[in-house]
């Protein structure tokens, strides 16, 4: 126990350096919100990795591969292919290009006239609503790390990390983020395929699978009739995800400050690969610790406890640092992207306009500390039901997907198309939620609505001429140089 607090001890110093660093190498609002926009290839790779590796993800994720074997597989590793990869696809490039600094600047600068800024403070506090309740997720799986490695009850878990978290946070903003994910990320490529072999070796390999898998949850074929999550389900977390990233506050954050739109885009691409592999070793060592472990009360303990019961002391310190740092990154990147939207999508544009940096370098601290206290509230209902608790909050951000996408690619689409779209999105998922409809009735068929509506209004409106500002906008988001010479002259 004496190794795992001192070498906890260790790393929290590095945090501390390395918030410090940050602080120093602040100049200026942008800084403190985006880096500079200046974040290199390695350091985007790093952060994009950071942030999605997750201990809600990783801790409730691994919990279904204990239950359901390769089902766990599908759920936490196989999607990503999809997710990551048309994201790259679709909107990396275009989100660099436009330089802007959150989701609703996307709303905007692309949808003008009667019903624009209407618009524009719905994106916002959609993507707040995630932003601001998803920390919580990820300090509950910190909890269950810290319960079963340290001994450490939860609530004094939660209290610590917060504010270990809120400290370093206000010091450097996103600078500290990218700070924290980059040594992160080292950890999670380096002892996450130690995991996946001290599962392997203490179970004896593939083939101890079979004594404690039925043979359907070592099979890849779709499963069905799983209550929670059946193939119906796995299918709707993949497409809620893709459709969640693409409005994602906290990627958009990292795209934003990537140095050019070729990082940006490299980046993502590269995630995509890692994301999937890491999540698949992650789950495939958990597969394992039931072999080692059968009759586990708590499957979300089931990796911790691996690392407890089948590492050497020093082993165990190292693992426990890489669980921690991979909840703490990821909290405070989502802290940033809430702060983010905080700032500049409510305070500066309705409350304290024209200000200086430093003021509103101050105003996210501020923000920082309110949003440190509400994740602590939040956080202790969350214990033992994270995956769950993350999938439902993911839901309203999805929302956002069809809009940004058909304002990408569809000239032709309205304000009131956006609008009408968001907001038969919202009523349909809102009352899905409270209805207790199935989950793959949720957010499908809430995105199929908003697709239909604004579809519909959009060719009810009629072959107008295209507004020279969306034109602008086509030319800048699609780097189309020679059309955007054209408007403007």
């Amino acid at each position: 126990m004496t190794e795992k607090y001192a070498m906890t001890i260790a790393f929290t110093a590095l945090l501390i350096y390395l918030a410090y660093r940050s602080y120093r190498r602040i100049n200026s609002y942008q800084d403190y919100n985006l880096a500079g926009r200046n974040t290199g290839f390695f350091a985007l790779v790093a952060t994009l990795g950071a942030a999605e590796f997750n201990t809600a993800t990783l801790i409730g994720g691994a919990s279904v591969a204990y239950l359901y074997g390769t089902v766990g597989l599908w759920y936490t590793s196989f999607i990503f292919v999809f997710v990551f990869s048309i994201y790259a696809l679709t909107v990396a490039k275009p989100y660099r290009r436009l330089q802007i600094s959150t989701i609703a600047e996307f709303f905007e600068r692309r949808f003008h006239g009667r019903g624009a800024e209407t618009t524009r403070a719905l994106a916002s506090v959609v993507t707040l609503t995630f932003t601001w309740i998803a920390p919580a997720t990820y300090l509950a799986g910190l909890s269950v790390v810290a319960s079963v490695l340290l001994g450490v009850e939860p609530l004094t878990t939660v209290i610590v990390i917060t504010s270990l978290c809120l400290v370093l946070s206000l010091a450097g903003g996103f600078m500290t983020a990218i700070s924290f994910d980059i040594v992160a990320y080292v950890m999670i490529l380096v002892f996450i395929p130690v995991i996946f072999y001290i599962g392997y070796s203490n179970a004896g390999g593939f083939g101890e699978l079979k004594k404690v898998f039925d043979p359907e949850f070592l099979s890849f074929e779709p499963i069905w009739d799983l209550e929670n999550f059946g193939f119906a389900a796995i299918l709707t977390w993949c497409f809620q995800n893709i459709m969640l990233y693409v409005a994602a506050p906290w990627y958009g954050q990292r795209i934003f400050s990537a140095r050019n739109e070729r990082v940006a885009y490299r980046a993502m691409l590269v995630n995509t690969v890692l994301i999937v592999v890491l999540y698949a070793l992650v789950a495939t060592a958990t597969m394992f610790s039931r072999v080692v472990m059968p009759d586990l009360d708590k499957p979300e303990e089931a990796l911790p406890r691996l690392v407890l019961e089948y590492t050497p002391p020093i082993m165990q310190g190292l693992l426990l640092v890489t669980l921690l740092l991979v909840g703490i990154s990821t909290m405070v990147a989502i802290w940033n992207s809430a702060v983010s939207i905080v700032v500049n999508d409510l305070l500066k544009r309705y409350v304290f306009r024209e200000r200086s940096d430093q003021f509103y370098v101050k105003s996210s601290r501020i923000v920082f500390l309110v949003l440190g206290i509400s994740t602590l509230v939040f956080a202790l209902t969350f214990v033992g039901n994270i995956l769950l608790v993350l999938t439902y909050v993911s839901v309203f951000t999805a929302l956002l997907a069809f809009p940004i996408l058909a304002g990408l690619y569809w000239k032709r689409f309205t304000t009131e198309a956006a609008l009408g779209s968001l907001t038969v999105g919202v009523v349909y998922v809102v009352i899905a939620l409270l209805a207790d409809f199935p989950y793959h009735f949720v957010s499908p068929v809430g995105i199929a609505l908003s697709a239909v509506v604004g579809t519909i209004m959009t060719l009810a409106a009629g072959r107008k001429e295209i507004d020279p500002r969306v034109e602008r906008f086509f030319a800048t988001a699609h780097g189309k140089k020679g059309e955007l010479e054209h408007v403007e002259a």
